[in-house]
């Protein structure tokens, strides 16, 4: 109290010096434990008007579980930033820091106790000590090594994975001195002083980050990526991570190797395939301008069995030299490549039918509106003629159709060629797209069993597929899917259906 002052003075500037006090303040007579007088900053933590705290007793409100003990009193305790807990009116508790503070005021002892909450503190430092609970748990858990370090070099964290990764003893890790941990790490590298340069320049340039992969004395292969540790815009150290690859490596050189190999085998098989047809033709010219001669100049004076013969021989000559132009076809597809480049199959189909010249008694449906494709050129038009020749070829109806259609199919365009013709067994539907597979006799029918293989390996070489279905004696429809790629503006409005007209009368071809 200032002395000069009224009592009425002094509580006057009691209270506003309590009203402005932003923690929560009571005052309680020391010998009866009331409360005498609470600031509003308590009043709100306890959540009840000024008239129902003062009067009661402070075990009410502040500290119920010593109900009956004085801390100051009774206890001989001085609380000072002593944690205690505060009742709310409606039953609930929170944390609070609180400090007592003796005085004698016109010659009565009391307490002044001041607390502030800190129970938002508290949940806080809970789910601090949560959140790295967990982090240490998954730093432990991981397969990979973590090495982390100030900005002077210190290590400030690592876990065991580092720690079993390059053999470190409890002892080297405890002194927390990365040179001495360096020192014993490095002579297990085979090339320690590329690795202490690329260590000296990520000190000298602390934003910088890295990658690299270090090769151990062990045959152990271990890349590691280093990057700094920021604290808002400041670097305060730098964090390495440690992965041990030696098994995708080493089976890495291995691919590398055995891809390497089938490149050989293929650029072998490529030319020895030039070299067995150049070698294959030259002794069939040689035979088939004998048989010619021979049918020219002795044909009146052969029976008709000689003649028959000749006439097989001519066809197995042409067989033989049909199937070495089959294997070269194959052998190209993916080999030699060509632009990809937008190719309209409405104006592309035409061309190829024009070539392979159906006969009158096959009608062939085009469906209108097929779309603008990316490919090669030359490829696209292989499939389609292989497909479409084959259904005119194998045709055993009087009125024979084939139809070629095309749909939308996710990512794909789904193209088919469907026929009524005889029609296939489902047995033989992976058999028909292997190589010199026919299901024909070849006396019957003309054909080296390359076709269809080779559609399936230009297929597949553009990210598609093919399969047949097929009913004997209905008919059969082969399909196939091509990426859909993106084409230019301008050309997309191509694979608009409206942008193309009807390919011939109603669709057909004759």
């Amino acid at each position: 109290m200032q002395p000069g002052l009224s009592l009425r003075e002094n509580e006057h500037q009691l209270n506003n010096v309590l009203d402005s006090i932003l923690a929560g303040v009571m005052i309680i007579d020391a010998q009866t434990h009331q409360i005498v007088d609470v600031n509003p900053s308590a009043v709100e933590m306890i959540g009840v008007p000024k008239d129902r705290i003062v009067g009661r007793l402070c075990h009410h409100f502040v500290c119920p579980t010593e109900t009956g003990h004085c801390p100051i009193r009774d206890l001989g305790q001085n609380v000072d930033r002593s944690e205690r807990i505060v009742l709310r009116a409606d039953g609930t508790e929170f944390s609070v820091l609180k400090s007592v503070v003796p005085v004698v005021w016109f010659g009565r002892q009391y307490l002044i106790e001041s607390f502030v909450d800190i129970s938002s503190l508290k949940q806080a430092q809970e789910e601090a000590r949560e959140s790295f609970s967990l982090l240490e748990a998954t730093l432990e858990s991981m397969a990979d090594g973590l090495l982390v370090v100030d900005g002077f070099g210190r290590i400030k964290n690592y876990n065991k994975p580092f720690q079993a990764l390059w053999g470190l003893s409890n002892e080297i890790l405890a002194t927390g001195d990365n040179n001495q941990v360096l020192t014993t790490a490095l002579t297990q590298l085979r090339d320690p002083e590329r690795h202490l340069a690329r260590i000296r320049q990520f000190y000298a340039c602390p934003e910088q980050e890295g990658h690299e992969v270090m090769e151990f004395t062990d045959g152990r292969i271990v890349e590691y990526y280093s990057f700094p540790q920021r604290v808002g815009d400041q670097i305060v150290g730098r964090i390495w991570h440690f992965r041990d690859i030696t098994e995708k490596y080493t089976a890495e050189q291995k691919q590398t190797a055995l891809l390497r190999r089938v490149a050989e085998i293929n650029e072998e098989l490529t030319h020895f395939a030039y070299v067995v047809s150049h070698d294959l033709k030259a002794p069939l010219r040689g035979i088939k301008l004998i048989s010619e001669w021979l049918c020219a100049d002795y044909g009146d004076k052969l029976n008709d069995d000689a003649r028959e013969q000749l006439g097989l021989l001519q066809s197995r000559v042409g067989r033989m030299h049909n199937l070495i132009a089959g294997v070269l076809q194959y052998s190209r597809v993916g080999r030699i490549k060509e632009d990809m480049v937008p190719t309209d199959l409405n104006e592309l189909i035409p061309g190829i039918l024009d070539g392979i010249a159906p006969p009158e008694h096959i009608r062939i449906a085009v469906q209108p509106g097929l779309p603008v494709i990316e490919c090669e050129r030359t490829r696209i038009i292989q499939v389609f003629q292989n497909l479409l020749g084959n259904a005119i070829k194998f045709m055993d109806k009087p009125a024979g159709e084939v139809k070629i259609a095309c749909a939308e199919d996710g990512e794909f365009w789904r193209f088919s060629v469907a026929d009524n013709g005889p029609g296939i067994e489902a047995k033989y539907f992976d058999r028909i797209f292997r190589l010199f597979q026919t299901l024909a006799p070849r006396d019957e029918f003309e054909s080296t069993g390359v076709g269809l293989a080779v559609v399936k390996k230009i297929v597949e070489m553009y990210g598609g597929r093919i399969w047949v279905e097929s009913e004997v004696g209905k008919g059969s429809t082969f399909f196939f899917t091509t990426p859909r790629r993106r084409l230019s503006p301008a050309l997309e409005g191509l694979n608009s259906p409206s942008a193309h007209g009807v390919f011939g009368i109603d669709g057909y071809v004759e």
